[in-house]
């Protein structure tokens, strides 16, 4: 087959994609099979399987395509974006590692999957080398900001949100992560109207977030604010039993004992065995059955 008939099949792969792709996966076999020595029916079959996410796949076309072609760079970046998307972080890295002078891209990239490993200084470490190079790209910041409060690097996370304030102005995600790294340095106020600020665009679900900003409202003394909040953090996540505990422990502290013997009743339908904090929480009430 020649070049240019292999170009023709190819691109008749790709028409008949979307309307029968069993048949276009044939024909790209077919290619493969009859131009051993050439990469593209390899890299067009690759192609197909990671657009319908079938990374295995996809990366075996890849690597039988890398075969013929060792050094090509970006056949690289493509395996180890491959192996990213299936979860395989570990050889996504090895791949990353593989690639000279690796752009910005792919250092964030390697630095997302050293992310996902727990293995944050590294990622921390890159981060801040990337910084140096581009320093007005939101998700950098995003990602090493992230990193430092994994490690509890809270001073650290500060003075890169500043700087982020500085070189890309507000946005949402950069006002979540203020409000919880201010609220780790107990910053109460600022760390609410944060939390505040950034309700008013995306109202907050996640369980560990409406735990920080209840407790921030409680520091500042707004107690039937951080009620709402853990009402509302039980509602959205009834199996977190520490929303149950924080709102049975300020319900009691606000003297409101049937309303905390009314959520303790909902946390035991969905814990029938309870925390030992839930527990003790019971025994205080004074009805230990409810």
């Amino acid at each position: 087959m020649n070049e240019k008939e292999l170009n023709n099949l190819i691109l008749r792969a790709e028409a008949l994609m979307k309307t029968n792709w069993l048949h276009a996966v044939q024909l790209l076999q077919q290619a493969v099979e009859e131009n051993p020595e050439d990469a593209a029916p390899l890299l067009a079959l690759g192609d197909f399987y990671q657009r319908r996410q079938q990374f295995d796949k996809a990366i075996s076309c890849f690597q039988s395509a890398l075969k013929l072609v060792p050094e090509d760079k970006h056949l690289k970046y493509i395996i180890a974006n491959s192996y990213f998307a299936n979860g395989d972080y570990r050889l996504a890295i090895v791949y990353y590692d593989q690639i000279e002078h690796p752009s910005p891209d792919i250092r964030y990239n390697k630095a997302l999957a050293l992310a996902y490993l727990g293995r944050h200084q590294e990622s921390i470490a890159i981060m801040r080398e990337l910084l140096d190079i581009i320093d007005n790209n939101h998700f950098i910041y995003f990602l090493l900001i992230e990193q430092l409060i994994r490690v509890e690097d809270f001073h650290a996370a500060k003075r890169y949100i500043t700087q982020a304030e500085e070189k890309i102005g507000s946005h949402r995600h950069l006002l979540l992560l203020k409000a919880i790294t201010l609220s780790h340095l107990e910053v109460w106020l600022p760390a609410y109207h944060a939390f505040v600020t950034y309700e008013q665009s995306i109202p907050l679900s996640h369980a560990d977030h409406l735990l920080i900003y209840a407790n921030c409202a409680i520091k500042i003394g707004m107690m039937d604010k951080a009620v709402s909040i853990l009402e509302k953090g039980v509602r959205e996540n009834p199996y977190t039993q520490q929303l149950y505990e924080d709102l049975i422990r300020l319900l009691i502290q606000q003297k409101q004992t049937q309303r905390a013997k009314e959520v303790l009743r909902q946390a035991k339908r969905f814990f029938p065995l309870l925390s030992p904090i839930l527990r003790l929480m019971q025994a205080r009430l004074g009805n230990p059955e409810l």
